[in-house]
């Protein structure tokens, strides 16, 4: 990361101050341009401005190319590189150094370097001590870790092999602490045995107590999962005649690679083994000299042959003296020219059957010792009748497919080979041309319907099923997509599928019968529900119009007769007030019922126009401020969907005004991307709406909108008010 050249002054001379920071200035050949007091200090060198310095001379040379690479990868990505560092101070301290190239307006380089120490103060001085004395092998010891502890475990120093070893970096291993605690609880530490190892077990623990030196390997797993296998070899350190260790250094050696080779040799061992004896063939190793090595089981059990008397014998005195003279010829030619040979060899026994085999023989690679060639013979008597036996069940099969009308299939599971009959490839509109897997097919279902077909099929293989069926769309030749069902038999040997025969069937044109029924259930459906709806909304309008022509003309009258009494008493005249206070309150009710339950003048007035005579009359018998915001009236909107968008409306304003509390609502209607939207908003109680049971009022507003299609969103919780967004298609 380039940074200006006048930001630099500000840069050092904010640091200037500080002890923990090592700042400098270099050029591309290491020299120091300049330098905070701190590294001049704690450095001990002149000067800079004064005297050349270079940088690379503080440097410890193992660590040269490092500090190099580190600034040329600065220079060429143009960001902030990182290097972990001896650097001189008296001895070599490990330090922890950031570079980055500055843009001074010139084609030389200069580079920032930022450094700090990464051994802290409590265990600075047992480096110091352990750095006079040791610090050759800490900085060289290249080729394996080496970790200094002191008696209690604890960290003193760390080669850069250890850090890596670990897979982490110098900084983060001498930032631990409690080491014993981390081993005991956070790490996993186990021997080659797989046994815990505990800190107080480890060799480096125990050269400490006993005073002497220990080695063990240590199998260490990893933050990312991988497990390695580690040699330690731990080394106790005395101060002058004292016979108690003040520390131990320990030489870390990684086996990881080692190991994983062992255990592939011995794996290979296990695998060769197991294939002589489970091989249905007839396989041998024989020496340059036709002695042979290794046989299968098969061989020795063809041939009637003791295994521990064959041993070092020669082959062709082990086969038939049919086939001992073709094999030996064939021997020696692999072996003059190393090239892999193969033949077929009829054999007669004395009970006259006939055998065939095939033979290959080929070399085996070795390093020393004598050549070696393998060899294995496959009794190919059984396969050729069987091949027989499947060209004339073939040759059925394909005068079956070509006389029946019907849309065959077959899957060799072993070969991968589909055969298809004339029917089929008919129906779909491809050609015979080229062969045409299971990959092929699979890619022209529909995507849909793919993955449910592929597990289909796999599920009932591993789960051992006779056969499977299902439906699924096919792309055809001309593009088009046809419904197909499918229906597939399973056949098993030794209990694995080999074997899969199937049949097709275009089911397209009942696919579009059942949707164009479905269709017209629905319209069935919806005129049934419309005519419901309509004959509710023509009873709710009688029954309005009664209570309002009819019932309250009676009240009307009863609160007449009752105004006309004459009343003396005072008891008298409050029960007269009091009846006719409540016969007016009963007028009322029953004016606003009637009026509620009556189908709005939409034709006449419009849905925008009733809308804000509703909002009148919340305004004259509630203190509740209603905001309405809408569109232009839009006329595509059919009478019913206006009648239900105004009923929603009416339902929600009831639930506001009884259960909300609130003092604001907020109302919009427009249309949008092809729904007409009903907004309402209120600042109240709210509530929550996976608690709360959805009561008539909400499960009206939902029934009203599914019947169009529509659909119905509240979004609400305790405090926050409730908004209710209502959208129903305009066509």
């Amino acid at each position: 990361m380039r940074m200006q050249w006048t930001k630099l002054k500000t840069i050092i001379g904010a640091c200037d101050c500080r002890d923990d920071k090592f700042l400098s200035l270099i050029n591309d050949n290491g020299v120091i341009l300049n330098a905070n007091a701190n590294m001049k200090r704690k450095l001990k060198f002149a000067d800079p401005k004064k005297s050349e310095i270079n940088f690379f001379d503080l440097l410890h040379p193992v660590n040269l190319d490092e500090f190099k690479q580190a600034l040329h990868h600065s220079s060429e990505n143009n960001r902030i590189a990182s290097a972990e560092i001896f650097i001189k101070n008296g001895y070599f301290l490990p330090m922890k150094w950031e570079i980055s190239e500055l843009d001074n307006g010139t084609d030389d380089k200069t580079y920032l370097c930022i450094g700090h120490k990464i051994v802290d103060d409590k265990r600075l001085k047992k480096f110091t001590d352990l750095g006079g004395k040791n610090y050759q092998l800490i900085v060289e010891g290249l080729n394996a870790g080496v970790l200094f502890q002191d008696k209690e475990g604890e960290i003193i120093s760390v080669n850069h092999k250890t850090a890596e070893i670990f897979d982490t970096s110098l900084e983060k291993l001498y930032l631990l602490e409690n080491l014993p605690k981390l081993w005991n609880t956070l790490w996993t530490v186990n021997s080659e045995d797989g046994d815990p190892i505990l800190f107080e077990d480890t060799p480096f623990m125990k050269a400490i107590t006993t005073g002497t030196t220990q080695t063990e390997v240590l199998v260490v797993t990893l933050r990312n999962g991988e497990s390695k296998w580690l040699h330690f070899s731990s080394q106790p350190l005395f101060e002058g005649t004292s016979n108690n260790a003040y520390a131990v250094v320990s030489n870390i050696l990684d086996l990881t690679y080692e190991k994983k080779l062992i255990g592939k040799v011995r794996e290979g061992k296990a695998v060769f083994r197991s294939f002589l004896d489970h091989t249905p063939n007839l396989a041998w190793v024989v020496d340059e000299d036709a002695n042979l090595v290794f046989a299968s089981k098969s061989f020795y059990d063809y041939l009637h042959i003791d295994e521990k008397k064959a041993q070092k014998n020669k082959i062709t005195d082990l086969v038939p003296a049919a086939v001992a003279s073709a094999l030996f010829d064939k021997h020696v030619e692999v072996l003059e020219t190393g090239l892999a040979a193969e033949l077929i060899e009829k054999v007669k026994l004395v009970d006259g059957t006939d055998f065939i085999f095939h033979v290959n023989i080929f070399p085996i690679p070795i390093v020393t010792g004598k050549k070696l060639l393998g060899g294995q013979a496959v009794n190919m008597a059984d396969k050729f009748a069987t091949e027989q036996k499947l060209r004339e069940v073939n040759e059925r099969l394909l005068l079956l497919t070509r006389t029946t009308s019907d849309c065959i299939w077959e899957w060799d599971m072993q070969t991968g080979h589909i055969f298809r009959n004339d029917a089929l490839m008919d129906m779909v509109g491809y050609q015979h041309d080229n062969p045409k897997g299971l990959s092929w097919w699979l890619r022209r279902i529909h995507p849909e319907d793919r993955n449910r077909i592929s597990d289909k099929v796999k599920f009932s293989t591993e789960k051992n099923l006779q056969s499977w069926e299902d439906e699924y769309r096919f792309k055809c030749a001309d593009g088009t997509y046809k419904h197909m069902r499918d229906r597939g038999y399973i056949v098993y040997e030794n209990g694995l599928p080999v074997k899969m025969i199937g049949s097709l069937q275009d089911v397209t044109n009942l696919k579009d019968l059942e949707s164009k029924l479905m269709e017209e259930k629905l319209e069935r459906q919806q005129e049934l529900s419309e005519t419901v709806i309509q004959a509710q909304e023509r009873e709710r309008t009688h029954i309005g119009h009664e209570l309002h022509d009819n019932v309250n003309q009676i009240l009307s009258s009863a609160k007449l007769f009752i105004e006309t009494i004459n009343t003396t008493g005072k008891d008298d005249i409050k029960l007269k007030a009091k009846g006719v206070e409540y016969i007016s309150l009963a007028i009322e009710e029953i004016r606003k019922l009637s009026k509620e339950l009556a189908v709005p003048q939409l034709k006449e007035k419009g849905l925008v126009a009733s809308i804000e005579t509703l909002i009148e009359d919340v305004h004259f018998s509630n203190a509740l401020k209603v905001k309405f915001t809408h569109d232009s009236e839009n006329d595509l909107i059919s009478q019913g969907k206006k009648v239900t968008l105004f009923r929603i409306l009416q339902e929600q304003m009831k639930n506001i005004l009884k259960h909300s509390h609130a003092k604001n609502a907020e109302i919009f209607l427009q249309v949008k991307e092809n729904n007409v939207q009903l907004v309402v908003k209120d600042d109240g109680v709210g509530f929550d709406s996976k608690i709360t049971h959805r009561g008539i009022g909400l499960s009206n507003i939902h029934e009203r909108t599914r019947f169009y299609n529509g659909s119905v969103e509240i979004q609400t919780a305790p405090g926050k008010g409730c908004c209710l967004i209502a959208s129903i298609p305009t066509f």
